[in-house]
């Protein structure tokens, strides 16, 4: 069997970068805000940095977040998307009131808003659908492969009359075959589980007022 070795060093560096950069952003907390934001609406927040600020320059900021989950309700694949809207100057020029005028300007524009989002991230929904299918598929072609290999024979043994050394080891054997075979279907269905997605309509997590 022809065997082609690749060179993946470059990709997992890129990957450790990546990996070390995102932790760097984990803060303590992140997963109780992350719960709590998952059962409440969107948050509104106010920056405090003057250079955030500048930035928005009297607009709104929308984060909205796109994904794919599986049957089991986990988040396959996931995408935020920002959005900047202008609205009129005295709608925020009461910072007490920003908030209670904001509220009904979003519940009247949050469809249509979440229209273009969605239409925005159609090919990116395309490309993670395929990704997803290659995935998955190179995922069973290892299990597949992995329960071809061929079985070690077992050796022809003549224990003593009184010797059950060999008899003991083989039944420790065959149980950790049968834990290697369940784990192995364990595998399958937890690919399958994954192999089916549903794309869930762009949810609003964020909106960032000047």
């Amino acid at each position: 069997m022809p065997i082609t070795l690749m060179n993946l060093r470059a990709e997992a560096e890129d990957e450790a970068r990546r990996v070390s950069g995102a932790r760097a952003l984990i803060q303590n907390g992140d997963e109780e805000a992350l719960e709590q934001l998952e059962g409440e609406g969107a948050w509104i927040a106010f920056p405090r940095r003057p250079r955030i600020r500048r930035a928005l320059a009297g607009r709104i900021c929308l984060v909205w977040r796109i994904a794919f989950e599986d049957r089991l309700g986990r988040f396959v694949e996931a995408r935020l998307v920002p959005v900047l809207a202008r609205v009129d100057r005295g709608t925020l020029a009461n910072a007490q009131s920003r908030r209670s005028q904001i509220l009904p300007l979003l519940r009247d524009a949050e469809d249509g808003i979440r229209a273009l989002v969605e239409a925005a991230c159609d090919e990116w929904a395309s490309t993670a659908t395929l990704m997803n299918r290659a995935f998955t598929a190179a995922r069973l072609a290892r299990e597949d492969a992995i329960a071809r290999l061929p079985q070690s024979p077992h050796a022809p043994s003549q224990p003593g009359l009184f010797d059950r050394r060999t008899e003991r080891g083989q039944q420790a054997q065959a149980a950790m075959n049968d834990g290697a075979e369940a784990a192995a279907l364990d595998r399958v269905r937890s690919i399958g589980d994954s192999a089916a997605i549903v794309r869930r309509p762009a949810r609003l997590l964020l909106v960032l007022l000047p």
